[in-house]
């Protein structure tokens, strides 16, 4: 038994502890594909090299202080849409968020927004 304890620990800790704390993912929108994360600083410096493009981004959930949601890696926050055909619950502070899609970036806002297709969300 314990190899096989092992061997479970060795498959998990790579994700880091919040992998074994999470709960049960709720799913919203399309299934995520499993496209190769980008991270969230990378998109922010960048974000032409990402528009168009369908990327997954993952990091924490939270609420700015003008009230959009955000998807946080680090000290990087990246404001947080759906494409419309779905709604995301109210309150994903502190949540794992897993988002794939699209960055848009509007010349009226220098800051890039993701619009997701498909988000995973783990408590």
């Amino acid at each position: 038994m314990p190899v096989l304890a092992a061997a479970v620990l060795a498959t998990i800790l790579p994700f880091g502890p919040q992998a074994l704390a999470a709960g049960p993912a709720e799913l919203y929108g399309k299934p995520l594909r499993g496209l190769s994360p980008v991270r969230v600083a990378d998109v922010l410096a960048s974000p032409e090299r990402y528009v168009g493009k369908s990327i997954r981004v993952l990091g924490t959930g939270a609420k700015s202080s003008a009230g959009a949601l955000t998807v946080t890696e680090s000290s990087a926050s990246l404001r947080l849409e759906t494409d419309g055909t779905f709604s995301l619950p109210e309150k994903l502070d502190g949540a794992q968020v897993t988002a794939e899609g699209r960055v848009r970036k509007d010349s009226s806002n220098p800051t890039p927004t993701f619009v997701a297709i498909g988000v995973e969300v783990k408590r």
